[in-house]
């Protein structure tokens, strides 16, 4: 696994996760995730994810459409706190 953050002067952000199968990005506004085969899929709003589980109506249809919502939770969470620290 491959974190990357990057903080530009206007404060705006940019974070890549990035595992043998997936490459999750957000920037700060949209999360995208991108498969080995190179599709892609916009996820929408990052830290919806923070708190998925807990709708677990929510949580398993986007799991019937998304194989990796569990590694999407686990890059936003990291987000998360990486952004804590900032």
């Amino acid at each position: 696994m491959i974190i990357e953050f990057r903080e530009g002067d206007d404060g705006t952000y940019y974070y890549h996760y990035i595992t043998d199968e997936v490459r999750i990005c957000t920037d700060g506004i949209v999360l995208t995730i991108e498969t080995r085969d190179f599709k892609m899929r916009n996820l929408g709003e990052p830290f919806q994810y923070l708190t998925i589980r807990e709708r677990r109506d929510e949580y398993f249809n986007e799991s019937l459409i998304n194989p990796y919502i569990d590694t999407v939770i686990e890059a936003v969470e990291k987000l998360h706190v990486i952004l804590i620290k900032v």
